[in-house]
C-alpha cells in the first residue's frame, strides 16, 4: 500500500496538475511554441513528437461553432457525434479508443470518472486560445490515459473588448463577449440551437422531433508578479442542456486552477500548481433517470535545470484524488501519485528525449511508463525521427464498480490497467520558415483491453488491439496565404477477432486554403472520411464535405463573417442511425477594440 502520509504531503505541498510553462532556451520569436509534448516550452519544429498546433487566428478564420469542426480536419483524428450540436461526441486519436486520449484544459484533467471520456460538445471555441495535439504515447510525462496521445486546450485571456453574434440554419444562435486588461480577462459565450432529429428511421429510439441544445459558458484568467515569481489563475464554467431522441441531459461543468512559476533566476526553474474539477451530468429518458458526478483535486510540482548549453533535466510529481457518484449504482474514490523525470537536448547532431515515470494508483497498484525518442538532421532542411513508448490507462469507475443490469454487464474491481507499446518513425522537411512537411509511420499494440465479455458479460481484461498507420501533413503560412493539408491511413484491428475497431476510418484527408487581405479573408476546406464500421459491424460509407468561409472588415472595428457547411448537401452518418447536418449557411457580426 502506498504510504498515505506521502500522498497527503504531496497534496498539501503541491495541489494541481499544471500546464507546464517552464521556459527552455529562447526560441525563434516567429516560431510557434508548444508545451504539451515535453511539459516545457519548445518550438513545434524542434519537437520529437508528432505535434499539431491550432492557434487563435486559425480558430477565428474557421468560424467553427464547436470542437468537432476544429478537430476533424487534423491528422490522426476520427470523430463521431450522435446527432447535431450537443450530441455525445467521441474522439479517436491514432485509432485508439475514445478514452485513450488524455484531455487537458489549462493543465486540468477533464475526463469523467465514470466513463473516462470528455464531453467535447460542451466547450465553446470562443473560449479557446489554442489547442495542442500530441500524437503517440505521453504517459511517461503525463500518466494515465495518454495511450493515443494528449490534446490540451488553453482558454483565452481576453485583452480589450469584443462582441460576436451569429445566426444560421437549424435556428442556431450564438453570442460571445470578452473584456480584458492584459492582467485579467473574462469571456462569456452562449449558444442555442433549435436543431434537427438526432436519429433517423434506422435509429433504435427514433423520434422525428427537433432536438435542441443550449449552452452558456465562461472563462476567466489573470496573472501577476508575486515575490520572486509569477502567479497565474484561471477558471471555467459550462452549463446547459442537450436534447436527444426520447431524452434530455442537463450538465454543469466547472474547473479552477492556480499556478506559481519561478522567474528563472538560479540554477533551477520550477512551478507548483493547484486545481479542482467538477462535472455533473443528469439524464432523463422515458425508461430511466441517471446522475453522474465527478470531483477531482489535482496537484503538481516540476523543476528543470540546464546540464549544459544543449541539455536539460526535468523532475516532477503529480497527484490527484478523484471521487465519483452514479446515482443508485456506485459511489467511489481513489488517489494516484506519479513521480517522473525526463532528459532531453542535443549531443552533437543527435537530438534526444527520454522520460520514465512511476504511478501508484490506490485501486490497481503500480504502473511504469517511459519513452525514448531521437532525431537526426540528415541535411539542412531534413530531419529523421524515431521513438518508442509505453503507456497505460487506469480502469474507470463504471468498469470497476457498475452493478450492471439485472446482473449482466457488471463491473469488475479486479481489473488491471490497459497497457500499450508504440513505435514511430518519421521524417520532417522544412525548406523555409513558411512551410513544413512531416511524414510519420507508427504501430501501437494495446493489451489487456477491457471488454464486457466475461461470465454474464462481466468486465474483464481480454482484448488486444493492433493499430498501424501513417500520416502525411503539410503546412504553409505567410502574410497572404494560410494552407494545411493532411492524409492519414490506419489499420485498427481487434487482434482477438480480426475485426476492425468501431468508428475508425481506414483513411481520412483534408485540405484548407485561405487568402488573407489584412483583417479580411476568403477560403474553404475539403474533408474526406473513409468508410467505417459501427456496432454490429454495420457499415458506414465514406463521405466528403466541402465548407466555405469568408470575413470582411468594416469600419470602426466591425467585421462581417459567413460560412457555408456541407456545400454539396451530402447525406451521411457519423454513427449508425444518427443524422448529421445538411447544407447550412451561417452569418456573424463581430466588433472589437
Amino acid at each position: 500500500m502506498f504510504p498515505k502520509n506521502l500522498f497527503r504531503l504531496a497534496v498539501a505541498g503541491l495541489v494541481g496538475l499544471s500546464a507546464p510553462i517552464i521556459s527552455a532556451e529562447p526560441a525563434d520569436p516567429d516560431e510557434h511554441i508548444v508545451v504539451t509534448a515535453s511539459r516545457s516550452e519548445q518550438a513545434v519544429s524542434d519537437s520529437l513528437a508528432s505535434v499539431t498546433l491550432i492557434d487563435r487566428d486559425q480558430i477565428e478564420i474557421s468560424q467553427a461553432p464547436d470542437l468537432l469542426e476544429l478537430l476533424r480536419k487534423q491528422a490522426g483524428i476520427d470523430m463521431a457525434r450522435t446527432g447535431g450540436p450537443g450530441g455525445q461526441t467521441s474522439v479517436f486519436l491514432r485509432g485508439s479508443n475514445s478514452n485513450h486520449v488524455l484531455v487537458l484544459i489549462d493543465g486540468v484533467r477533464v475526463s469523467a470518472a465514470g466513463t473516462g471520456a470528455f464531453a467535447w460538445e460542451l466547450l465553446d471555441p470562443n473560449l479557446i486560445e489554442r489547442i495542442e495535439i500530441v500524437r503517440g504515447p505521453r504517459a511517461a510525462r503525463w500518466g494515465s490515459d495518454a495511450i493515443g496521445g494528449v490534446i490540451q486546450i488553453f482558454t483565452r485571456q481576453a485583452e480589450g473588448v469584443g462582441v460576436r453574434a451569429a445566426y444560421g440554419r437549424y435556428r442556431d444562435r450564438s453570442i460571445a463577449a470578452s473584456m480584458g486588461t492584459g492582467q485579467a480577462g473574462l469571456t462569456v459565450a452562449g449558444r442555442r440551437v433549435g436543431g434537427y432529429s438526432s436519429q433517423n428511421e434506422r435509429g433504435f429510439a427514433f423520434d422525428p422531433d427537433d432536438d435542441g441544445f443550449e449552452n452558456i459558458s465562461a472563462t476567466s484568467s489573470g496573472s501577476t508578479e508575486v515575490g520572486p515569481g509569477h502567479l497565474h489563475w484561471s477558471a471555467r464554467l459550462a452549463t446547459g442542456e442537450a436534447e436527444f431522441d426520447q431524452g434530455e441531459s442537463d450538465f454543469l461543468n466547472y474547473a479552477g486552477r492556480m499556478e506559481y512559476r519561478s522567474n528563472g533566476q538560479g540554477p533551477w526553474q520550477w512551478l507548483a500548481s493547484a486545481s479542482l474539477y467538477r462535472d455533473r451530468l443528469e439524464t432523463e429518458t422515458p425508461f430511466d433517470e441517471s446522475e453522474v458526478i465527478t470531483r477531482r483535486v489535482q496537484t503538481a510540482f516540476q523543476g528543470q535545470t540546464s546540464l549544459d548549453q544543449d541539455n536539460r533535466w526535468m523532475v516532477g510529481v503529480d497527484a490527484w484524488r478523484e471521487s465519483g457518484v452514479s446515482r443508485n449504482a456506485w459511489s467511489e474514490q481513489r488517489y494516484n501519485v506519479g513521480l517522473w523525470t525526463g532528459f532531453d537536448g542535443r549531443i552533437g547532431q543527435l537530438e534526444h528525449e527520454s522520460a520514465i515515470r512511476l504511478d501508484r494508483d490506490e485501486l490497481f497498484g503500480n504502473a511504469v511508463s517511459g519513452n525514448l525518442a531521437a532525431g537526426w538532421p540528415v541535411a539542412e532542411d531534413w530531419r529523421l525521427m524515431a521513438s518508442i513508448g509505453r503507456a497505460f490507462r487506469a480502469p474507470n469507475f463504471d468498469q470497476l464498480f457498475s452493478p450492471g443490469f439485472d446482473g449482466l454487464f457488471a463491473g469488475n474491481p479486479d481489473l488491471d490497467p490497459e497497457t500499450s507499446w508504440s513505435t514511430e518513425l518519421g521524417v520532417q522537411w522544412q525548406p523555409d520558415s513558411r512551410q513544413r512537411v512531416t511524414l510519420a509511420a507508427f504501430e501501437n499494440r494495446i493489451d489487456d483491453l477491457i471488454d464486457f465479455s466475461g461470465t454474464d458479460f462481466e468486465a474483464i481484461n481480454i482484448q488486444k488491439a493492433r493499430i498501424r498507420g501513417a500520416e502525411l501533413a503539410w503546412e504553409y503560412s505567410d502574410s497572404d496565404w494560410r494552407s494545411r493539408a493532411q492524409i492519414s491511413w490506419q489499420d485498427s484491428t481487434d487482434r482477438d477477432t480480426g475485426q476492425r475497431l468501431l468508428r475508425r476510418a481506414r483513411e481520412n484527408a483534408s485540405v484548407s486554403l485561405d487568402r488573407l487581405f489584412g483583417p479580411s479573408w476568403i477560403g474553404g476546406e475539403i474533408v474526406h472520411v473513409g468508410d467505417r464500421v459501427d456496432v454490429g459491424q454495420q457499415p458506414l460509407p465514406s463521405h466528403t464535405l466541402v465548407n466555405l468561409r469568408a470575413g470582411y472588415a468594416l469600419p470602426a472595428g466591425f467585421r462581417l463573417e459567413g460560412r457555408v457547411e456541407n456545400l454539396t448537401d451530402r447525406e451521411y452518418e457519423q454513427v449508425f442511425g444518427f443524422n448529421t447536418h445538411r447544407r447550412s449557411l451561417f452569418v456573424a457580426v463581430s466588433w472589437e477594440r
